[in-house]
C-alpha cells in the first residue's frame, strides 16, 4: 500500500515539474502560416542538430533550395506527417517515370507501399519499423536525420565510397532485417556495381587509346555513348540501393553491355576506314 502511495505521489510530482515546460512548448508553436526562417530560428533553439544536418545536405546546397516549407508545408499542424508520404518526395524528384523514383516504385518495398500507403499512420516517427514498407523518407531521413546525403555516394566509380555510407544503410535496414541478410545484400550489391564499373572503364579505355589516332569530331559518337554508360551505371546503383531487379538488370547491366558493344563498333569502324589495326 505504501509503495502504491509513493508511486502516486511521485507521478504527481513529475507532472507538476514538467507541466509548465510542456505548456510553454505548446504555446511556443506558431499558429497559422509560417515561413522558412521562422522554422530555422525556432528549431535552432530546440534541436540544432536537425538544422545542422539539413544545412549539410544537398537539399540546402542546390538551387532551388529544398527548405522546411517545401516538405512540411506552411502550417505547423501535421507538418511531420505531411513530409513522410512518398508523394512529397516524388513531386520534386522527377515524377513516377524518373529513374530515381521508378527504381524504388518497381521494387518490392515500393509495390507494398503503393498498395498499403492509405492504411499507414503517418504520425509515426521514421524509425523502429513503424511502417511495414519503408518509403523515401523512412530510409533517406531515418530517425529524423535531415542530412539526405547520408545514404548517397560522392562517386559511383570509387569502390571505397561504399565504406562512407555503409553504417547509415545498416542503421536503416536493421529495423526490419537481420544483420546477416543485410551483409549479404551489401556484398552482392557492391560486386554488381564493380562489374558495372569494369564495363565503364573498358569503354573509356578504348576511347582513350583511339584518341591518339582520331580527332575529337571522329570520336564524338563514342563519347556520346560513354555519357549513356554513366546513366546506365547509375541505374545499376539505384537498382542495388532500392533493390529493384529491373534497374539492376534490364535498365542496368544489359544496357551497359549494349553501350560497350556500340563503342567497340564505332571505334572498329574508325580503324577500318583508316586501314589501321586497333592496338
Amino acid at each position: 500500500m505504501k509503495i502504491k502511495l509513493f508511486r502516486g505521489y511521485f507521478f504527481i510530482f513529475i507532472l507538476s515539474v514538467l507541466s509548465p515546460q510542456l505548456h510553454a512548448d505548446k504555446n511556443s508553436i506558431p499558429s497559422g502560416n509560417i515561413d522558412n526562417n521562422t522554422c530555422i530560428v525556432c528549431h535552432k533553439k530546440h534541436n540544432p542538430q536537425l538544422i545542422k544536418d539539413w544545412g549539410s545536405s544537398i537539399h540546402a546546397s542546390t538551387q532551388p533550395v529544398t527548405d522546411c516549407i517545401s516538405c512540411h508545408g506552411k502550417n505547423h499542424n501535421n507538418s511531420a506527417a505531411m513530409a513522410r508520404p512518398d508523394k512529397t518526395c516524388i513531386e520534386c524528384h522527377g515524377g513516377d517515370k524518373s529513374p530515381v523514383v521508378h527504381s524504388y516504385t518497381s521494387s518490392k518495398h515500393g509495390i507494398i507501399m503503393r498498395l498499403e500507403k492509405n492504411t499507414y499512420d503517418w504520425q509515426q516517427p521514421l524509425a523502429q519499423a513503424n511502417y511495414r514498407a519503408p518509403g523515401c523518407s523512412y530510409c533517406h531521413m531515418h530517425d529524423s536525420n535531415h542530412n539526405i546525403n547520408s545514404l548517397s555516394r560522392d562517386s559511383l566509380m570509387d569502390k571505397k565510397a561504399a565504406d562512407n555510407n555503409e553504417t547509415s544503410i545498416r542503421s536503416v535496414c536493421q529495423d526490419c532485417h537481420a544483420p546477416r541478410y543485410i551483409t549479404r545484400l551489401l556484398v552482392n550489391g557492391e560486386n554488381m556495381l564493380e562489374i558495372a564499373r569494369k564495363k565503364v572503364r573498358e569503354g573509356a579505355g578504348l576511347i582513350e587509346q583511339a584518341s591518339a589516332l582520331f580527332s575529337e569530331s571522329e570520336l564524338k559518337p563514342a563519347r556520346q555513348v560513354m555519357e549513356k554508360m554513366q546513366h546506365h551505371l547509375k541505374n545499376v546503383y539505384l537498382g542495388v540501393g532500392h533493390q529493384s531487379p529491373d534497374y539492376q538488370w534490364w535498365h542496368g547491366h544489359p544496357a551497359l553491355d549494349g553501350d560497350l558493344l556500340n563503342i567497340k563498333g564505332i571505334i572498329s569502324e574508325l580503324y577500318r576506314n583508316k586501314d589501321t589495326k586497333a592496338p
